[in-house]
This record gives structure tokens, C-alpha cells and sequence, in this order.
């Protein structure tokens, strides 16, 4: 079984850097991109969700409806700029005929779109009268107002010249009757005093302030003061007392997590700004849209300004400065929709609380940067319920007109909006007022942000993020889990691997979920990405260092082994420990019968060849039965089986290898004979003896500290070396211990044994069962297993001191011997030849009645 391999700590220290730099890309912003695409297919996961008015006991479905400035109403329209009248009839239509809660215009209809001088200010004129007595019946509807980034300034000291042209725009249909506001439209009677000159103010540009970007602008714009005026439409459209216009700023320069794309995500929904543009901005409309009305009407009366009355009556005085609370528009028409006003919203620096008269909260907005909101994208564009906004127009003009059935089906047109917040706003691209949504990648109208926003006001569906903490938390513990399996070396290497793929896709998996059923975002690239990451750096070190091992221990033990059985002991990740380990082995020791005779005949070079030729044959076959080469002793073979790589069939594996390799021997002695005169006949007899032994034995790498080599000790590697020597005196060639005899045979029945005795090995003084290994039992003759069966009959009238029924019994085996004297070369005596010399001995000098039959050798 492997061990865990330690974790070297220059890998720990590269593993825990990896983090720390996707915590960076993070943290600044580069992976803003993959973070929005996130975002987007979280919504793609979650899918559309209905939307429900939380404020009501019954929990109805939340109408809002979108009125669609499209193509073809643009086709009706005309050039822009647009006469307002059309606002105008819109807005009556709505809540006259079409009964809608609350309406709101994305349009920001200032003076800085009333400029050209194609306009012919007779009509503008007429028009903002128009949408002024609109506004005045409908106090839930509301203009937009915008900062758009262009210098606001208010001129008080001249009117705009008369124009003499015709207004570009088609004149409208006959609009709904409307009622003239005496206020309005009456001329001057009588001149003003002399009025003081006013003080001209400074020219602020209309950007938005920020709370966050205080530091970045240099301007704190928690301070109302430091904070501009938006562009915003001017009298009559809008006049002194509450603010009848809603923000349609969309934070592009913030994205939580991301980068700002075009996708609007967030939007402020407060600006508070101090100064003077306000008053200056109805003042000097005042004066622009009444007949006759000079700028000697208004009376700089220190930090007022006093309007007079062109009719004489009551004058208007208007504060210089005014500090002012900018809502968004989708604020407002929340505010309208449950019939409530600006002075029921409770902010604090976190939140920002819609309560009822009476003080309870019945809408908690949880705010970002004091300021700020996500938007919760509900559903596609398409599947919200649209009408042109021509539709409009034309139903609630002719209401009154045509047949019954006409009546039926405008009035059946207006009901939908019964109840509804109605938003108007420019779809067509031409007017490039459009962006991509998480539904949408394809670009569709902006005023879908404000109706879901209502959606996510009324529902409660407010999205949340992890704070920092948490999100450093687990994009550092992601990866250390992540990384620690993925590197993870040991006995469960495949399922820790498997478990580090599970955790990973289970932590995505929860992140969608997350959101699904939560509305919570938790981070997604930057864990994902630095847990892979770590685990990709830990795997390729994992393969370089590897890669260094394999190369070490193929240096190492690559003379020892087969290069199959150093592949395997690499790939498995098993090494010895240096200085020894306690294995279970098969001990091999193998030596030449008579080897001394030959460097007599032989000169050594003949010697060395002949030695080259024989050794490369048997370590050939040693290393094909993984077995390991621990040293060659001029002629002899000292080898283990089972280390360094464990196997649990070591025995059988060592038994094979004798029998092949007294195979190979017997060819090689014909092949030297076929040599000719080659080899002197001393090398055609040529063979070797094996002891094999099975049993525990140190194993590692031994030596001094300069030169070791890998190797094996221990009393059964002492008895494997005396069953070698021992097997002469039993008149065999490979000789085994009843362990490993045992220990074959548990594995497989392929190597044929015969029981030869039971001896005492010079040295030690317990008893051990030999065996003959004879051969293969594939390759065994019906007169082997013959000699065999009668051999083991003799050696049991043996033990039993029936010395002359023994000696019938192995005089029967020793014609079926496989190997005999005078027949094959080399062979000099065979077991049941000197067995009868045994028995003869024991009958002339018989062991006591006790005798168990032991045989002590008295030479190693």
C-alpha cells in the first residue's frame, strides 16, 4: 500500500501564491469581463420569475405595462423634436380612460432639446401649456430628469427672440379640450418696478454625484453642496413645489464584481444636491414661456427671489438656494403607486425605507455605496405585455367618435392599464436609447431597467453578494481543497482526483442555486478559476518532480530490475525507504556446478565471454518474472522477488524462473556444442544449482554513505544461500523451502515439487521441509510424475525406518528419474539414487526409535 507522498513546502508556497493572484485580478478589476458573463448566466439558470406586489395581503400579480415609442409612432411623430402635446395626450389617456396608477415618461423634455431654430416657439409654447395642464391634472405622472454630463446654466437676463418659422414637427391631431390657465397665458398690464440686478451664477456640469467616486472626483459628494444640478425639464412643465420629475441615471462606471459593460446593472436611486439651479431653472422658464414677462419681473430680495404677477395679483417668492432629493423614477412611481409622496421615504446609509403615514416600512431597499441598487432582471423584453405608444395616442383621441363596436374595443384597449404603472419610453434602435439585458443579448429598450426595478421593490427579489471576507474565504479554501486532492499521492489517488472534480462542480452548482432560490451572488471565476488553476500548478509540478523521481529511480534501479517492473514500481509511486524495510520476499541464489574447473580450461577472455552469455540469458529471465537483480558473485546469482515492488505471487514468480532458466541452460549447452570446438567439453556438461526461500528479510539500500547498493538481509536469505549449496547432497538442481513451496502452490498450480526431506542448515537449529523444484508441470512426462509418486511412497517407509521397503520404492524411482547419470551431461547423482545409499546407511546404523527424521547438515 502507498503512503501519502509529503508535500514538498516550495510546492506549498507556489500552490497558496496561485490564489493570491486571482484574488489580485480580482480585486482590480481585470476579470471584470468573465464576471459579467457569470452574472448573466446566473440569470439564464434562475430563468424569468413572476412578479407580485408584496404590499398587499392577496399578493396580486405587479402590473406594468411598457407604452413604446416605436417605429411606428416615430413614423407618426415625426422629426424630433417632438411636440409634447403628445406627452400630453398620452398621459391624459392613461389615467382618464385607461384608470393607470402611476405613468412615467422617459423623456427628459428640458429646455437644451428645445433650441433649434427650425422651433417655432408659438407652438412649443402652446404645447408645454398643454403638457403643463397634464401634469397639473396628474400628479402621479412624471417627466424624467437625467445628469448628463453637459453644463447646466440658467440665463435670467433675456427672453428667446420670436421665430417667425414653422415648427419642423407635424402638427397634431386635435388634442383632448383643455382649459387655458389665466396665470399662464396672460400679458403683462402694467410695467415693474425697477428691479435689482441679479448676481450671475457659476456654470456647474451635470455629472452625478457619486458617493463613492468622492475620492476619485476629489469632492465629497455625501456634502449636497459639492453636487450638481441635473438637466431636468423647466416651467411650465414642472413648477415650484414637489419634485414632479424621476432619475433615469444608470450607473455605467459601477459593476459590483465586474467591469462596467453595457448591460446596466446598477442604478442610483437618490442624488441630493444644494444651490441654486433650481430656482434659477424656474425662474428663468418663468420668463422664457410667459408673454410679455421680462427679467425686471423677478426681485433679487437678498436670498430670495420674488416673481411678480404679470396679472398683478399675488407675487411668488422662491429661496435662492434650495436643497433638493433627486428620486429615481422608478422610486416615484412606487411612491405614487401605493399613493404616498417624497416624505415617506426614510433614508439611512445603508437602506432606503418606503413607509405609510403612519410609519411602517412597506418596501426596505437595501442600498450599495449609499446609493446604489442591482437591478433584478425578471423576465425577457418580449414577455412583457408593450403597446405602441401610436396606439395610444390614436384610441384616446377618438374616444367619443365611430361606432359602438369602436367604443368597445378602445375601451377594452384601455383596461389593461386599469391599476397599472405605466412606463413610456423609446424602443426603436434609431433612437439609441437601448442595451443588452441577462435575457437579452440582442440590444432592447432602457426603460426596461425601471420596470424591474418596481418588480424588485414590490417583490422583495433584492440582490445580495458576499462581502469581502467571505468571498476571500472561499476562493482561498476552494483552492486548497481543490488543490490538496488534486495532488493528493496515495493508496486513493483516482478518488481523490474524482472528489476534487466533484467539490468543484458541486461548489458551481451551489453558486447557481444560490442565486436561484436566494437572489445571492456569490463569487464564481475567481474561486473556480484559482481552484483549477492550483490544481493544475500541483499537477504539473506533481509531473515535473515525478518525472525527476522516475529518473532517479530508473538510474537507481535499472540494473537491478526489468525496465516493465521499474515502470511499474514508478508509476506506482512506491520506493524503498533508504536503509531497509522489513518485506516478505522469495530469496534466489543460484550457482555453477563445478565452476572452478573452468577458469582452468578457459582463459579469461574466453571465460568472461562464456560467463556474459550465461548470465544475460538467466537475468533475462529473472527480470521477465520481475524479479530483482541484488548482485552477481563471479558465477553466481544472489536475487529477491516482491521487492522493491510488492507483489503477492513473489514465490510462484521465483519458481517459474528456475525452472525457465534450467530450461535455458539445457539449450545453451546444446548451443555450445553446436559451436564445435569452441568450448572445451567441460562447458557442454555446464550446470547450475538454485535454493530458493521464502520469508521475511530487510530490503533497501545498504552500504556506507558514498557507495551502497540495494539489497537484502536476514536469516531467510541465509537459508536461501544453504539451500543452494545444499541441493548437491540431495542430487538436485533447484531446491526450495516448504514456504516457498507453500506460498507457489496458494497462487497456482504451474510448478511441479517433490518432497526430498526434512533438514538442519549449518547455523541454525530449526528443522526445515525441502523440496525438489522439478520443472513446469506443463512440462512433465507421465514418467516424472511416476518417479514422483513412488519417490514420496519410499521417503514415507523412510521416516517410517522401513529401510528395505524404501529402498524397493526409490531403486523404482530412480529408473523414472528425470535427470540420470551417464544419460544427461553433467548430472553426477539424482535424489532417488542417493536415497538408497541413505537407507543402506541407516539400516547398517539405525537412529534411535524417536527419530524425527531430521537430516543436520554438517557444510554450508
Amino acid at each position: 500500500m502507498a503512503a501519502p507522498s509529503k508535500i514538498p513546502f516550495r510546492l506549498i508556497l507556489l500552490l497558496a501564491l496561485v490564489p493570491c493572484i486571482w484574488w489580485a485580478l480580482d480585486h482590480y478589476g481585470v476579470l471584470g469581463v468573465p464576471n459579467n458573463i457569470a452574472e448573466n448566466s446566473l440569470f439564464q439558470f434562475r430563468g424569468e420569475i413572476p412578479a407580485v406586489d408584496m404590499t398587499k395581503p392577496d399578493h396580486p400579480p405587479l402590473k406594468v405595462i411598457y407604452v413604446d415609442v416605436d417605429a411606428n409612432t416615430i413614423s407618426h411623430f415625426g422629426e424630433r423634436p417632438w411636440s409634447r402635446e403628445y406627452y400630453a395626450r398620452i398621459i391624459q389617456a392613461l389615467f382618464t380612460v385607461g384608470h393607470a396608477k402611476a405613468v412615467g415618461l422617459d423623456f427628459v423634455l428640458s429646455p437644451a432639446g428645445m433650441k433649434s431654430p427650425l422651433i417655432d416657439h408659438e407652438i412649443a409654447r402652446k404645447n408645454d401649456f398643454l403638457m403643463n395642464q397634464a401634469m397639473e391634472n396628474f400628479p402621479n405622472a412624471f417627466i424624467g430628469t437625467l445628469y448628463s454630463n453637459i453644463p447646466v446654466a440658467f440665463d435670467l437676463s433675456a427672453k428667446p427672440a420670436a421665430s417667425n418659422s414653422t415648427d419642423s414637427s407635424k402638427e397634431p391631431a386635435a388634442a383632448p379640450a383643455v382649459s387655458a390657465s389665466p396665470v399662464a397665458a396672460a400679458s403683462a398690464s402694467a410695467s415693474p418696478p425697477p428691479a435689482a440686478p441679479i448676481d450671475a451664477h457659476p456654470v456647474r456640469e451635470a455629472s452625478f454625484p457619486y458617493i463613492y467616486k468622492s475620492i476619485a472626483d476629489k469632492v465629497d459628494h455625501s456634502v449636497p453642496t459639492n453636487n450638481a444640478y441635473p438637466e431636468s425639464p423647466t416651467y411650465p412643465l414642472i413648477e415650484p413645489g414637489p419634485i414632479r420629475t424621476g432619475m433615469l441615471d444608470v450607473a455605467t462606471n459601477y459593476n459590483g464584481d465586474g467591469i462596467p459593460d453595457s448591460i446596466p446593472r446598477w442604478v442610483p436611486l437618490l442624488a441630493e444636491t444644494t444651490g441654486f439651479e433650481h430656482t434659477d431653472n424656474i425662474v428663468s422658464g418663468f420668463i422664457s414661456y410667459t408673454k410679455d414677462v421680462t427679467p425686471d419681473f423677478v426681485m433679487d430680495q437678498g436670498d430670495k427671489l420674488m416673481l411678480l404677477n404679470p396679472e398683478g395679483g399675488q407675487p411668488l417668492t422662491l429661496s435662492k438656494i434650495q436643497h433638493l432629493t433627486f428620486y429615481h423614477m422608478s422610486v416615484k412611481l412606487a411612491l405614487a403607486y401605493l399613493g404616498l409622496d417624497d416624505h415617506n421615504v426614510k433614508l439611512s446609509s445603508d437602506a432606503m425605507d418606503i413607509v405609510d403615514d403612519g410609519g411602517k416600512a412597506l418596501i426596505h431597499i437595501p442600498l450599495t455605496e449609499h446609493q446604489l441598487i442591482e437591478v433584478n432582471w425578471f423576465t425577457k423584453w418580449d414577455n412583457n405585455p408593450h403597446v405602441s405608444a401610436w396606439e395610444v395616442v390614436e384610441h384616446g383621441g377618438n374616444m367619443g367618435k365611430g361606432t359602438a363596436a369602436d367604443q368597445a374595443m378602445r375601451l377594452e384597449f384601455f383596461k389593461q392599464f386599469n391599476d397599472a404603472i405605466v412606463l413610456v419610453g423609446p424602443t426603436d434602435p434609431i433612437l439609441q436609447d437601448v442595451a443588452p439585458t441577462p435575457f437579452d443579448s440582442a440590444s432592447v429598450a432602457k426603460v426596461g431597467v425601471y420596470g424591474n426595478l418596481l418588480k424588485t421593490y414590490f417583490t422583495g427579489q433584492f440582490i445580495s453578494r458576499a462581502p469581502t471576507w467571505l468571498k476571500i474565504l472561499m476562493l482561498f479554501a476552494l483552492s486548497a481543497i481543490i488543490g490538496s486532492l488534486a495532488i493528493y499521492s496515495g493508496t486513493h489517488t483516482s478518488t481523490a482526483k474524482f472528489a476534487a472534480l466533484v467539490i468543484l462542480f458541486a461548489y458551481i452548482l451551489g453558486v447557481y442555486e444560490a442565486f436561484a432560490h436566494f437572489n445571492i451572488v456569490l463569487p464564481l471565476v475567481a474561486p473556480t478559476g484559482a481552484a483549477f488553476s492550483t490544481a493544475l500548478v500541483g499537477v504539473v509540478f506533481r509531473l515535473i518532480e515525478e518525472e525527476k523521481q522516475k529518473k532517479r529511480i530508473k538510474g537507481m534501479f535499472g540494473t537491478y530490475i526489468s525496465p516493465e517492473l521499474v515502470h511499474k514500481m514508478v508509476e506506482s509511486g512506491e520506493e524503498p525507504k533508504l536503509g531497509g524495510e522489513q518485506l516478505t520476499i522469495s530469496i534466489f541464489f543460484s550457482d555453477v556446478q563445478g565452476f572452478s574447473g573452468f577458469s582452468e580450461v578457459l582463459t579469461p577472455e574466453k571465460l568472461v565471454e562464456l560467463m556474459n552469455e550465461y548470465l544475460t540469458a538467466m537475468t533475462d529471465i529473472l527480470q521477465a518474472e520481475s524479479g530483482t537483480l541484488d548482485k552477481y558473485i563471479g558465477d553466481a546469482v544472489v536475487a529477491m522477488f516482491g521487492a522493491p515492488i510488492h507483489v503477492n505471487d513473489n514465490a510462484i514468480r521465483a519458481c517459474v524462473a528456475a525452472c525457465r532458466m534450467q530450461k535455458r541452460l539445457g539449450e545453451l549447452r546444446q548451443k555450445w556444442v553446436n559451436e564445435g570446438g569452441k568450448w572445451p567439453p567441460l562447458v557442454h556438461r555446464m550446470r547450475s544449482r538454485i535454493g530458493l526461500n521464502t520469508g521475511p528479510a530487510v530490503v533497501g539500500n545498504m552500504g556506507s554513505a558514498s557507495r551502497f547498493n540495494y539489497t537484502m538481509m536476514g536469516d531467510d536469505v541465509n537459508l536461501g544461500a544453504r539451500l543452494e549449496s545444499g541441493a548437491k547432497q540431495f542430487g538436485v538442481y533447484t531446491m526450495c523451502s516448504e514456504a516457498t513451496k507453500l506460498a507457489a502452490e496458494k497462487t497456482e498450480q504451474s510448478v511441479l515439487f517433490r518432497r526430498l526431506n526434512k533438514i538442519i542448515v549449518k547455523g541454525r537449529t530449526t528443522p526445515v521441509d525441502v523440496y525438489d523444484v522439478v520443472c513446469l508441470r506443463q512440462d512433465a512426462t507421465p514418467d516424472t510424475l511416476r518417479c514422483i509418486e513412488l519417490f514420496e511412497k519410499g521417503l514415507d517407509c523412510y521416516f517410517a525406518q522401513k529401510w528395505d521397503e524404501a529402498t524397493q520404492l526409490f531403486a523404482e524411482a530412480e529408473k523414472l528419474e528425470p535427470l540420470q547419470p551417464g544419460r544427461d551431461v553433467g548430472v553426477e547423482h539424482n535424489p532417488s539414487e542417493l536415497m538408497q545409499k541413505t537407507c543402506a546407511l541407516m539400516k547398517k546404523d539405525p537412529p534411535p526409535k524417536d527419530w524425527n527424521g531430521v537430516l543436520t547438515m554438517k557444510e554450508k
